[in-house]
């Protein structure tokens, strides 16, 4: 892999530093913001392709990198110059909460436009549920690990906020742990919704659902019927309703 910052021709960090549209001011203050949190490799690397940099992954509000830092790989979020917010605190605030619980990336550092963080390898959630070396047993144990964190993140009132979107937002590692990604949205303002929003993914619709579709109790009525309950208190009693329906 090519570090970039190691490169002659600057090009390539100025793009990403700087993103969507380059100032030279802009940059030299996210530089200096850079080699403050002792970042020393950059690295074009990832499934997402802007222009010809590959990178991890692409936001309304920051680009995801794999960088190397104290000899490790680890993953840092850039703010991008378009984004709805001057800074990236509240959403550092958002996963140091996450992490009390054991949720997230572990959140390594982090600054004014950056944040630095656990690098976790994983599959795409609906490609691992689809894989045919993914076994039922697997698919019920990873998802009741995902409806119990949604549950801790409920019980410290911490709305994600994307989770109605699965795919974007959870991976699975090889051993089939699940990891939610992503906290730019989240907030303790607004009602948590985390379990109802990816129960209906579960149990209701979806390819998610297609795949779980013979290990779960599909009474439809009866599902509904639990996920508003839940929806009304955020017991734990009612969510133990909801993760029986799971057939183990």
């Amino acid at each position: 892999m090519e570090n970039l910052l190691n490169c002659e021709n600057k090009e390539s960090l100025k793009f990403l530093l700087t993103y969507p549209l380059f100032d030279q001011n802009t940059f030299d203050d996210r530089m200096e913001e850079l080699l403050s949190l002792g970042i020393n490799s950059v690295f074009s690397f990832g499934k997402v392709q802007l222009h010809k940099i590959c990178i991890l992954g692409k936001g309304s509000v920051g680009l995801a990198i794999l960088v190397k830092y104290r000899n490790k790989y680890f993953v840092l979020k850039m703010r991008r110059t378009d984004a709805n917010r001057v800074n990236m605190y509240d959403e550092v605030l958002s996963q140091s909460l996450a992490n009390t619980m054991g949720i997230g990336p572990f959140l390594v550092d982090f600054s004014e436009n950056f944040i630095l963080m656990e690098f976790v390898k994983g599959f795409n959630i609906v490609d691992w549920y689809n894989s045919k070396d993914t076994t039922y047993e697997k698919i019920l144990k990873c998802t009741s690990s995902i409806l119990q964190q949604c549950f801790l993140l409920d019980s410290i009132k911490l709305d994600h906020g994307q989770l109605n979107r699965l795919d974007r937002h959870i991976i699975i590692s090889k051993d089939g742990r699940p990891t939610i990604l992503d906290f730019e949205t989240s907030s303790t303002k607004r009602r948590a919704s985390n379990v109802t929003s990816v129960s209906q993914s579960f149990f209701l619709h979806g390819p998610i659902y297609d795949r779980l579709r013979d290990s779960i109790n599909n009474d439809r009525k009866q599902v509904i019927k639990r996920i508003k309950d839940y929806k009304k208190d955020l017991n734990h009693e009612k969510f133990e309703k909801i993760l029986k329906l799971l057939k183990f």
